[in-house]
């Protein structure tokens, strides 16, 4: 695969001498001397050896171009045009014109030179200063970090001193809960109320069979108990709740019916209600279903259902008491707030450490325009900075199928007209143009890859102008990419 080139010279103003130099130079794009020479006005066809051997062929003596008043013809019969004055006259305007070119151009080039060189100063001393600055900031940078660390570290003890003290906190509400739970735990299985958890008390219990068998024998309930008969509540709440207390199930949560399930009519963002608000809903409902004489009929049956009402409400109770404790248990696990003095110190360590992330952003901002600097420095913008006012810049220039950019000195890309993503044509390498002039040319490479290629590569040809525009492009093979840029000089 090969990558496209694209070779041309930087635009220059030719120095001609006489009219008769400046005549040949101006048309030997007509005089081949490889081919036979056809007159201008298509008359004949003679060798190239006849052209220029003061001897007219042509009719409009279009072979002789050394002459153009034909007073070195020897004579051929021909009738030579003397048109050296209207000759002259054209290539004078011509002159004139790349004349006007030049001076314009050199007057640009000469401007933007100064104010490479002006800005190049200026640069230079904001990086002087920009380096006292960085030095400046590095010191304070220290300093506040110094602070910080001198702030954070009783902030850090005092966290730590209350962090340890909740804990502790902690641990011993949690202690109370076990202890509470190991309680009732004894309450429920001391079946005869005489103090004490025995081994037949234990064998009533199958969730705690040890070898799947589903029933507690008498050797595993004496296991269990610790080798012991049965326990009192302290031995009880010291050796043996442990040992337990994940495979007990409380009698009284096997014997709740489950939780009515909530109407799909309520809605997702319906909010649950209490155990109590359910319980005046069904009174109510009963009260609405069974008015009038209905109502008369069934209060016999409400005076049979008393008891079990009574029994509910026991049941609602309790569900509503193990609520609450639930609620208050997740409340407990909360953190309380820092005493004032412990924040106090918080609040010192966090004003610290704004200043020092302030202080480091700062430094950053400076480093960074350091380097933006220094590189921008050492770019070789020309024998005389005059490519200087391109960095920075992009130009774009839309063909049929691409929309071109070039950003001088930094990269090139494409991206398809109608949208899609950028492609790298190459980032800024070095100029490439011949010995004799290499500031006419500029390589830009390590693009993205080409299918089953190598990366994309451009060379930019540099052309005088009196703007700066991006004038032509063309992609001769799958890699690669001409353009021409114009500088305004």
């Amino acid at each position: 695969m090969q990558t496209c080139s694209c070779l041309a010279d930087l635009c220059i103003t030719p120095k001609f001498g006489s009219i008769s130099d400046l005549a040949q130079q101006y048309n030997r794009h007509f005089y081949d001397e490889t081919k036979p020479f056809t007159c201008l006005d298509g008359s004949k066809t003679i060798p190239f050896d006849e052209v220029n051997d003061d001897y007219c062929d042509c009719k409009d003596g279009s072979d002789e171009p050394d002459c153009c008043d034909t007073t070195d013809e020897y004579n051929s019969g021909a009738s030579c045009e003397n048109t050296c004055k209207e000759q002259g006259r054209k290539e004078k305007e011509t002159l004139q014109r790349m004349a006007e070119v030049a001076r314009e151009g050199f007057r640009l080039k000469q401007q933007l030179i100064e104010e490479a060189k002006r800005s190049r100063e200026e640069k230079q001393q904001m990086l002087t200063e920009l380096q006292k600055k960085k030095g400046t900031w590095e010191v304070q940078v220290e300093s506040l970090k110094a602070i910080k660390e001198a702030a954070e570290k009783p902030e850090q003890e005092a966290k730590e001193v209350h962090k340890k003290a909740w804990e502790e906190v902690q641990a011993a509400r949690k202690a109370e809960r076990e202890k509470a739970k190991a309680a009732e735990t004894f309450k429920e299985l001391d079946d005869n109320e005489d103090g004490f958890v025995s081994v037949n008390e234990i064998q009533t219990h199958a969730e705690l069979d040890s070898d799947g068998d589903g029933v507690v024998s008498e050797p595993e309930a004496e296991s269990l108990l610790g080798g012991l008969n049965q326990v009192d509540l302290s031995g009880f709440q010291e050796s043996i709740w442990a040992g337990i207390r994940d495979k007990y199930k409380s009698e009284a949560a096997i014997e709740s019916p489950p939780p009515a399930e909530v109407p799909a009519e309520e809605g997702a963002g319906s909010q649950p209600k209490s155990p109590q608000e359910e319980w005046r809903k069904d009174d109510h409902e009963e009260e609405e279903d069974g008015g009038g004489e209905d109502r008369d009929d069934d209060d016999d049956d409400e005076d049979d259902d008393e008891e079990d009402d009574d029994g509910g409400e026991e049941d609602y109770k309790d569900q509503q008491s193990s609520y609450f404790s639930e609620r208050h248990e997740a409340d407990d696990e909360k953190m309380p707030p820092y005493d004032d003095e412990t924040q106090a110190l918080i609040n010192a360590a966090d004003k610290a450490r704004n200043e020092f992330t302030e202080a480091e952003k700062s430094l950053r901002e400076v480093e960074n325009s350091i380097g933006s600097l220094e590189k921008e420095l050492t770019i070789d913008f020309g024998p005389d900075g005059e490519f200087a006012y391109m960095f920075n810049q992009c130009y774009e220039m839309t063909t049929n199928e691409y929309v071109y950019k070039l950003c001088p000195f930094s990269k090139v890309a494409q991206k398809p007209k109608h949208g899609g993503s950028e492609t790298s044509l190459g980032v800024w390498g070095s100029w490439a143009g011949p010995e004799s002039n290499k500031f006419s040319a500029m390589k830009y490479e390590h693009g993205t890859g080409c299918w089953q290629g190598p990366s994309r590569t451009t060379l930019v040809k540099l052309s005088c102008g009196k703007e700066t525009v991006s004038t032509t492009n063309c992609e001769d093979w799958a890699s690669g990419l001409n353009r021409l840029l114009e500088p305004d000089w």
